[in-house]
């Protein structure tokens, strides 16, 4: 049975990431917001989390991501990657510090930072 991938593309697009996912060998599910991926959280549990961050305005969260991780690093096996642009990346600082990422990956992306990222979870 695969292991399962859930990528969240909100900021960056799929388009980007699918060429370095083809191979990957996971069941890849795709999500274009945060808040969809928290309802398939809820049904669906996946190996590996690829998420994109981006700096959204809030009033009391850093980005997009605060509640998709909340939820997604309840369950301890579910490997947390985190692609981001570098001019937020005093504002990945404050996301690392509030939440568990395993592998936070700047643009941009590199196949093989993926990739590394990618077999940590196996």
């Amino acid at each position: 049975m695969p292991r399962k991938l859930l990528c969240v593309v909100e900021a960056i697009g799929f388009n980007t990431l699918a060429p370095l996912l083809e191979e990957s060998g996971f069941e890849i599910a795709v999500e274009t917001s945060s808040r969809r991926a928290m309802s398939r959280l809820k049904t669906w549990q996946p190996d590996v989390l690829v998420a994109d961050f981006y700096r959204r305005y809030f009033h009391d969260r850093v980005s997009n991501l605060e509640s998709l991780l909340a939820l997604a690093t309840r369950d301890d096996s579910t490997r947390i990657v985190v692609i981001y642009d570098p001019f937020h990346a005093a504002d990945m600082e404050l996301l690392k510090q509030r939440h568990r990422i395993d592998a936070a990956l700047p643009l941009p992306l590199s196949a093989s930072a993926l990739q590394a990222a990618l077999a940590a979870s196996t």
